[in-house]
């Protein structure tokens, strides 16, 4: 008797481990309007700041920052008073320092690069879910509503196996 009660609980733990390894993984993301602190890490991508990101007004949150390749959900919780922002997952092409950026409308050129999927106008105080598939790579996480992104609402998540 004991030996099976062994053996069940060997099989639950073995099912329990094979199923949190087969869990999708799960980016927290959130949206704020002050970033607190700068960060090396953080590439400029054109917003003239130098790097120092505590010269954002707005900000975006990634953690992990690092995933792994298939499918991937970004659990994403607007932190802002009284500001609606969105999450843009696209795909940043190697080599890129600046993006498409239209001065007049104030957004980013969203043709320009390869999206994956968005959660579009996160009241404050809300949260939404977008689950994605991801190949290996560099995503930039960005809030394209007019003058967020200038604004210091992106961060940069690597997908590597």
């Amino acid at each position: 008797m004991k030996l099976l009660k062994l053996s069940l609980q060997a099989a639950a733990l073995s099912t329990l481990i094979s199923t949190a390894a087969l869990a999708e993984p799960v980016v927290t993301v959130t949206l704020i309007d002050k970033v607190g602190s700068s960060t090396s890490e953080v590439p400029e991508m054109g917003m003239g700041t130098g790097g120092d990101m505590a010269m954002a007004k707005m900000g975006v949150n990634a953690s992990p920052r690092q995933v792994r390749p298939g499918p991937v959900t970004f659990k994403v919780t607007n932190l802002a008073s009284q500001i609606v922002h969105e999450v843009i997952v696209a795909r940043l092409p190697e080599g890129t320092e600046k993006l498409p950026y239209d001065e007049k409308t104030m957004l980013v050129d969203e043709n320009a690069l390869q999206s994956f999927g968005a959660v579009k106008e996160i009241d404050p105080s809300r949260s939404a879910a977008l689950t994605v598939t991801l190949k290996p790579g560099k995503y930039l996480l960005y809030c394209n509503l007019p003058g967020h992104y200038m604004a210091g609402m992106w961060t940069v998540i690597d997908v590597v196996p």
